[in-house]
């Protein structure tokens, strides 16, 4: 903060003054600062017809500026330090600092701005050829009336275990208790709801309510809904088998290798029993499984959805083993064969320096790379079909878990309240300047009307998203190259 000195003539002079009612007397408050040598800055904070409205403030303090506006040209007796008159035509009658008159400048600029938009206003206003005096004024502003800013805010970020991962109802619940956690600390920190934390207290109120809503439509009869979900498992199982049977056949008339085919395709078959056994015998304490959903589906959509997502994994658990077989089984001939192939070009793969070095193979190990070589070969039609067949069903898993997590986190992030704001244009979500001439304005002082425009919704939808866990985007890369080679893809 710059002390505010008296020179003898000043360079030039800013003036950010509330746009107020012209046909009465107006006394207002402010600051001033000095920007550099004799060129001064005014931010008028406050106003009021009634001067005994601003006794309060009214101290003798080094950057602190008193005025009025007069619609007639008078000149009082000042006793402040620092002062500042301004008649109806928008011209400066006279200027104090110290105590000492200094002549208006030439260059002066007269910037008025609406005063409930800058006061209500919870995003940081800037215009880039401004310098940042609309963003400084908006803090004073809210600073004399003990308001802060929304989008100060300082989130912590919030990491989900590997092993935590796995479950996505256990994944929700440690991330609704960090949401919960972050709006508690940043109203009391904030002493008041700012956008984001509005954004989230809605969102879970909407979440709440459409929870009750789906399960008063789905939790009827417990008893039918067990006898549905159970057919609807032994339907899933039945159709592993049929797929299992065409496999150990001739699959689109495909010429596999018999014994091969026959061995993989009962030892998936065996998988396939043992699952379903567990499902049947645990299928009698279905309707315990749904008690506990209906009970924690009263907390939200999205934990029904977290539930559902967990449910898919365990329903599908058998499929998932058998991907994980016919991947690995895949995988390793695929780094059989690689490793063979580059037996016959001379070269093999040096691991301690990572590189592809030369090398010379005498007839015996070149003769047990060719078997092996073919051996693999000729069985990796029958591994690439059940690989392809059940990296399918993988990828279908895949699909629906990760539409479940990102409608998750849609909901968590429901953009209502700021979207609500936008349609009535609140000044709240004021955020745009726009500077134009005022038609009273002349060439000295010159006079600029600033207007705040509502700022974009999808910027505000950006800025104020509540620090929901997102979910885990696909990066395709990997997942080609893993697909190629036969890599678990998660």
């Amino acid at each position: 903060m710059c002390r505010i000195t008296a020179n003898a003539k000043m360079h030039s002079l800013k003036i950010l003054l509330p746009d107020f009612n012209k046909n009465e007397k107006v006394y207002f408050y402010g600051h001033i600062f000095e920007e550099t040598t004799a060129r001064y800055v005014v931010y008028i904070t406050k106003f009021s017809i009634i001067e005994s409205d601003l006794m309060p403030y009214h101290k003798s303090k080094n950057n602190v500026i008193y005025g009025h506006y007069s619609p007639c040209d008078t000149e009082e007796n000042i006793t402040s330090n620092n002062y500042v008159i301004i008649n109806r035509s928008m011209q400066i009658q006279a200027i104090k600092l110290n105590k000492v008159s200094v002549a208006p400048p030439s260059n002066c600029v007269i910037m008025k701005y609406d005063y409930d938009k800058f006061k209500r206003s919870k995003i940081h206003l800037s215009a880039s050829n401004m310098d940042d005096y609309f963003s400084k004024l908006q803090k004073l502003i809210q600073r004399d009336h003990n308001s802060i800013l929304g989008n100060r805010d300082c989130e912590e970020t919030f990491t989900i275990n590997s092993w935590i991962a796995s479950s996505m109802f256990i994944q929700h619940l440690l991330s609704y208790i960090h949401l919960l956690t972050w709006l508690r600390r940043s109203i009391s920190r904030d002493k008041t709801v700012q956008l984001k934390q509005a954004n989230l207290i809605l969102a879970i109120t909407v979440d709440f309510l459409l929870g009750y809503v789906v399960l008063t439509l789905l939790v009827q009869d417990k008893k039918e809904l067990s006898v549905m979900l159970m057919d609807l498992l032994e339907k899933l199982v039945n159709s592993l088998y049929s797929l299992l049977k065409w496999l150990m056949g001739a699959p689109a008339g495909l010429k596999l290798n018999y014994a091969f085919n026959n061995m993989l395709g009962k030892y998936f078959s065996y998988h396939i029993q043992l699952w379903w056994l567990f499902l049947d015998v645990s299928g009698e304490k279905l309707h315990i499984v749904l008690q506990i959903y209906q009970y924690v589906g009263y907390l939200g959509l999205t934990f029904q959805a977290a539930m559902v997502c967990d449910m898919i994994c365990i329903a599908t658990f058998h499929a998932y083993c058998i991907y994980v077989y016919a991947a690995r089984l895949f995988n390793i001939q695929m780094s059989g064969l690689i490793a063979l192939f580059r037996l016959f070009v001379g070269r093999k793969r040096n691991p301690l320096r990572a590189r592809i070095d030369s090398c010379e193979y005498c007839s015996e190990q070149l003769f047990v790379g060719t078997v092996a070589f073919s051996a693999l070969l000729l069985l990796l039609p029958t591994t690439t079909m059940y690989y392809t067949v059940f990296t399918i069903f993988r990828a279908m898993s895949l699909a629906v878990q990760s539409a479940l997590a990102r409608f998750i986190h849609l909901v968590q992030t429901m953009p209502l309240y700021v979207t609500v704001l936008w349609l009535i244009r609140s000044p709240k979500v004021a955020g745009n300047i726009f500077v134009e001439m005022a038609p009273e304005g002349g060439p000295s002082p010159l006079v600029l009307n600033v207007r705040v425009l509502p700022k974009s919704l999808g910027s505000l939808i950006h800025d104020f998203k509540p620090p929901a866990v997102r979910a885990k985007p696909v990066e395709w890369n990997n997942l080609v190259s893993n697909l190629l080679t036969g890599k678990q893809i998660t």
